[in-house]
């Protein structure tokens, strides 16, 4: 099976009004970068799998330079959030967020699931928070952000809380997403939900040390 990543890096959120254009302004995109080398480099580069950044018309030439040297990344231009972009029939689609880190297994796990599955993800991640250095479990009712899409399907089509509504999904046990809380990203909201406190070693799984 054929793998790639693709992540909406900076593409207009229509239903974010306040933070609408900050995927065109250069301080918020340097922030940006510097998370995005941080920790998805870091955990994706090692995978061995291309990975699509999906960019603003306003973004997408400023970002393309600023990653010349990761040949394993790819700029698209997208300035719809409901972007059109999908793969090959024969491409398994992961996607994920620009600053979040990925679990070493998340490919081989998504290789071993049914064969119904259209769409592969899991309700559990861990959250590292950056101000605190505090590393946490959770797990929810929806899906989380990270999901596979087999047959090259487009990834960012829905919502990740409608998955189970459009498509077959499949369910993965355990975390495979590292989800970074930094405060400066605009969907970042501490959850309700219960947490339990993990040593930091577990993020050595997922490239970060």
């Amino acid at each position: 099976m054929k793998h790639v990543i693709v992540t909406r890096f900076s593409v207009p959120r229509p239903q974010d009004p306040v933070n609408a254009n900050c995927h065109g302004e250069r301080q918020w995109l340097e922030e940006r970068l510097e998370l995005f080398r941080t920790y998805f480099v870091p955990s994706v580069e090692r995978l061995d799998v291309p990975a699509i950044l999906l960019c603003s018309s306003q973004s997408a030439s400023f970002i393309e330079e600023q990653i010349a040297d990761f040949k394993w990344a790819e700029v698209v231009v997208q300035d719809d959030w409901y972007g059109g972009w999908s793969g090959d029939g024969d491409l398994c689609v992961t996607r994920m967020d620009s600053d979040d880190a990925i679990h070493e297994d998340w490919f081989s796990v998504v290789e071993a699931a049914p064969a119904f599955a259209e769409v592969c993800c899991t309700r559990e991640f861990l959250r590292y928070d950056v101000s605190t250095g505090k590393l946490c479990a959770y797990s929810r009712r929806q899906p989380s952000p990270l999901a596979a899409f087999r047959g090259g399907g487009n990834p960012f089509a829905h919502d990740h809380v409608e998955l189970e509504r459009r498509y077959r999904v499949h369910h993965i046990a355990g975390p495979y997403l590292v989800q970074i809380f930094h405060g400066g990203n605009v969907s970042s909201r501490r959850p309700p939900w219960y947490c339990r406190r993990l040593p930091l070693e577990r993020l050595e799984e997922f490239g970060i040390r």
